[in-house]
């Protein structure tokens, strides 16, 4: 009979020493504990606010209630994933470079860019972003100079086929071993370029390029990745598997993302993408509490 297992048991202690720290532009991440990424959607087409936030003033006011409701980090991104054109360089940028300027002369948090364009980074990078979040990994060679010429924080995500395009096919392979595999390269490619593996977190990519199938078992063995050393950075949030397995629209996934937070974090993941900061805080705040024994802060209350 075999004993209970050790990253439940113990998530931090599954943390190599190098995956507790992600360093970036304005400072350093404890990724020994838990952190939300609050995702400010700057974009007309979004899958989930529908362009709620578009424009920079209501993207701005988002960004400043996510940082209120204790985000770690605001990601700014202009343009959506659908499955539609490309959005014009010019525009993505005037879309994201007010929006990242405003916020990085007003809140404490870092500032990231989702985005998989060259010079959308390099743009926003100059207005302040202290991480890059491209979503095909630093697969364009440019993107990679455009990395490694700065100090930000990058996340390497994996992404099979390409952005903004339908799948017609999935890759029949052991995707969490697939995902490892290519972290390792990617890994020795930037230590190549002169990005610091502490500059480095790792994004399995739940949902790019995967099918549903696919997605849950990079979930479910999602521990297996602490092999890489790095912080797991895991965009949970309405992702379609969570809609695939409850049935729910993406509006109507609070509770699913909120199982995944709690289920990720206890595999040792420390880096949550998020759109509901507020609700997904209080639940991973108790989250570490029950992982370490101890709240952060005990509060008085009466009952």
């Amino acid at each position: 009979m075999s004993g209970p297992d050790p990253v439940l048991s113990d998530p931090l202690a599954a943390l190599a020493p190098g995956a507790r720290l992600w360093q970036h532009a304005a400072g350093i991440l404890d990724c020994s504990r838990g952190h939300l990424i609050g995702i400010v959607n700057a974009t007309p087409d979004s899958f989930t606010d529908e362009g709620r936030h578009f424009g920079t003033a209501a993207s701005v006011a988002h960004g400043l209630t996510l940082a209120g409701q204790g985000a770690s980090v605001i990601e700014v991104g202009g343009e959506s994933l659908r499955f539609s054109a490309p959005t014009d360089v010019a525009e993505e940028i005037a879309r994201v470079v007010p929006v990242i300027r405003e916020l990085a002369e007003t809140v404490a948090q870092p500032i990231a860019i989702d985005t998989f364009k060259p010079a959308v980074a390099e743009a926003a990078i100059a207005a302040g972003a202290a991480i890059l979040n491209d979503p095909t990994g630093l697969r364009d060679p440019e993107m990679m100079r455009v990395a490694a010429r700065s100090e930000v924080g990058v996340v390497l995500t994996h992404f099979f086929g390409e952005p903004k395009v339908r799948p017609t096919s999935f890759p029949d392979v052991d995707v969490p071993r697939a995902v490892i595999a290519w972290a390792h390269g990617m890994l020795a490619r930037t230590d190549d370029a002169g990005i610091a593996r502490t500059r480095i977190a790792i994004d399995p990519g739940v949902g790019l390029g995967k099918s549903s199938e696919q997605d849950l078992a990079i979930l479910h063995r999602l521990h297996e990745l602490r092999v890489l050393e790095r912080p797991i950075f895991v965009p949970i949030s309405n992702k379609k598997v969570l809609g695939a397995m409850t049935g729910r629209a993406a509006h109507e996934r609070l509770g699913p993302s909120a199982a995944g937070v709690v289920w990720c974090r206890v595999r040792g993941a420390s880096l949550f993408r998020v759109h509901d900061v507020g609700f997904l805080h209080d639940v991973l705040t108790t989250t570490e509490a029950l992982i370490t024994g101890a709240p952060e802060q005990w509060h008085e209350v009466i009952k």
